[in-house]
């Protein structure tokens, strides 16, 4: 029987980056993935999901050069086209992760593992494997609602999106993502910059939950700027063919056109193969972990959508270096109230932190500052004409609890805000940072210098 420091099982983000660390730290490390290391984000969610919305927002951007007259441009976006170029981005990405794992001398096993015992993995297709330490990172599976009345074949989750040669004439796409995310709204948006009859529908009060209501104003005005229509604490049934009805909190009822439905969201922790109870590990819905990403056996770790949570992954890559370094006789801990959120919709919508209500409820003296994109430099130059940022501190220390952002370049405001909650840096220094400019940053400079003047 094969013997390792730390056998991984899964090789997604969290999965990989705990082989990573580990292997760092100078443990013999084996990940075994039963399909191709990189998991779902790389070959069925995050990365072709944002191949194809820069496709489809190039050819956004291009369409309006051509009215200015920089250059022609047709007006149809070609689904296969950008297809096509997603799968020979995602084989590069993969075959990076993939480098990197030889790289570090992690050896990779293909086949699926369970427990025999708390230290020893029965693997398929070879002999068992015995590990002094094990993190667990087997993530999600889809699970595509079942709606009476609407056939299963017309429901399609993210990778059947992807695999689309031509966008379908309408879709209603089901937005009740996790942790106040719903990558939804990004197939949402793809499908309507391709030229899609768009219907987002969420059963939250909010379609973007987890944002600044004055924001969240904004960014859904925008969705439906783009031609999406937007219904918040609704519920779809059966209602033809090429349609759905959907039945909004007061009991009003709608038709919406929907030749496809997207489930892009619907996923639960995946775990039941894995026979951890022959480990005495304890689980319930998910595997609960403490800030070390161990569970309630010392030596056996879990990390990323396994544990729940905040399903996403920045997430994920932050517990499997945190599981990587413990795993190896470390000392790390997890930070994920500092885990920055971000969809790529059009505008840009990101978040890290509070928002002014949550930060209220919490007991916080608040403070905030709202900076107006229209005025910014750089949002002029990409072409974007709107946008805002909402710094959220506390108004006697001067820390910040959050930070908020809609408008072009949100992804990279929500880094640096993320950067400098994660350092703990104060209001007063974020007020002062030198920016590059012309910036979005800057706006965020803004914002806190406002939020500064108003303690």
């Amino acid at each position: 029987m094969e013997t390792v420091d730390v056998a991984v099982i899964g090789g997604g983000p969290g999965g990989y980056s705990a082989a990573l660390k580990a292997a760092e730290l100078g443990a013999k490390v084996a990940l075994i993935e039963a399909e191709r290391p990189g998991g779902a984000c790389v070959h069925h969610a995050c990365i072709p999901t944002n191949i194809l919305l820069d496709s489809a927002l190039t050819h956004l951007g291009a369409r309006e050069l051509s009215v200015m007259g920089v250059f022609e441009v047709g007006d149809q976006f070609n689904f296969a086209r950008a297809s096509a170029r997603k799968d020979t981005l995602v084989r590069k990405i993969a075959e990076g992760v993939n480098g990197a794992l030889r790289m570090r001398k992690v050896q990779v096993i293909e086949g699926r593992a369970s427990f025999q015992d708390s230290h020893t993995l029965a693997v398929t297709g070879r002999d068992s494997l015995r590990a002094g330490a094990i993190i667990v990172a087997t993530g999600t599976r889809w699970e595509p609602p079942v709606i009476p009345g609407v056939e299963p074949g017309r429901i399609l989750t993210a990778d059947a999106v992807q695999s689309l040669s031509v966008a379908p004439p309408s879709a209603t796409a089901l937005c009740d993502g996790p942790a106040e995310t719903s990558f939804g709204l990004e197939y949402a948006t793809l499908l309507a910059l391709a030229g899609t009859e768009v219907t987002a529908v969420t059963s939250r009060p909010a379609i973007f939950p987890g944002l600044d209501p004055t924001l969240a104003e904004f960014a859904s005005n925008a969705l439906r700027d783009l031609g999406i229509a937007v219904f918040e604490q609704a519920s779809v049934g059966a209602d033809g063919q090429e349609t759905l009805r959907v039945t909004s909190a007061d009991g009003s009822e709608r038709t919406v056109a929907a030749s496809v439905v997207v489930a892009a969201d619907p996923r639960r922790p995946f775990f039941e193969t894995l026979d951890l109870a022959r480990a005495g590990v304890t689980t319930g819905d998910t595997i609960p972990v403490d800030r070390d990403c161990r569970t309630n056996v010392a030596h056996i770790f879990a990390v990323g959508d396994v544990t729940g949570g905040t399903m996403l992954t920045n997430a994920a890559i932050h517990m499997g270096e945190v599981a990587g370094a413990n795993a190896t006789g470390g000392h790390a801990r997890t930070r994920l109230r500092d885990v920055p959120h971000l969809l790529h919709t059009v505008p840009e919508v990101g978040w890290v932190g509070l928002t002014e209500e949550a930060a209220r409820a919490s007991g916080f003296d608040v403070a905030t500052g709202m900076a107006d994109l229209s005025f910014n430099a750089r949002a002029i130059v990409v072409g974007a004409r709107q946008g805002l940022i909402k710094v959220v501190a506390d108004r006697e220390i001067g820390q910040v609890l959050g930070v908020h952002a809609a408008g072009p370049g949100a992804s990279e405001v929500i880094t640096v805000a993320a950067t400098i909650m994660q350092a703990e840096i104060p209001l007063a220094d974020l007020a002062a940072l030198v920016t590059w400019h012309p910036g979005v940053t800057e706006g965020l400079v803004e914002a806190a210098r406002r939020a500064l003047a108003g303690r």
